[in-house]
């Protein structure tokens, strides 16, 4: 049996599975944002109520979107979608200091996580796949680079 041939990378499929994952998850906080005048927010060092959250899941989440719809064009989709991680990876690292020696880490509606080491360990696994993805495609934003270096250097015409 053949293998399938693919002109994108494992790694560059994947982050593209979670970039997309992530973009519908933060489009419906959006609305849920947008749609609550008191939404209160709270992703990292990120406090806000209301509508003013939409600066914080809007405007990344459309980033994210244009990255995901421009995929044909390489170096744009790359750059789009290594800001867009780069951003959320940065938002939930920013929470570790909070929570690294806090009594009552992370509270949801119904319970609280209390011990440090849990939410340390939560916010790890939630900013390790973009840290993943965005050096996926940061890979992919330095080897389109090289790749026109290349074809420059070699002198052959696009």
């Amino acid at each position: 049996m053949r293998a399938l041939k693919s002109n994108a990378p494992l790694g560059n499929i994947l982050a593209l599975a979670w970039i997309s994952f992530t973009i519908f998850y933060f489009a419906g906080l959006s609305v849920a944002v947008s749609r609550d005048p008191r939404f209160p927010l709270a992703i990292g060092i990120v406090r806000t109520t209301g509508r003013t959250g939409l600066w914080i899941t809007l405007l990344p989440t459309l980033v994210g979107l244009a990255g995901v719809i421009v995929w044909k064009r390489r170096k744009l989709s790359a750059e789009l979608l290594l800001a867009y991680c780069a951003f959320w990876s940065a938002t939930v690292l920013s929470g570790l200091p909070s929570v690294w020696n806090a009594k009552r880490s992370f509270c949801i509606r119904t319970f609280c996580i209390t011990s440090p080491w849990v939410a340390r360990l939560t916010l790890l696994l939630l900013a390790a796949p973009f840290i993943l993805a965005a050096l996926s495609m940061g890979h992919a934003v330095f080897r389109s680079r090289d790749l026109r270096q290349e074809i420059r250097a070699s002198g052959v015409a696009r």
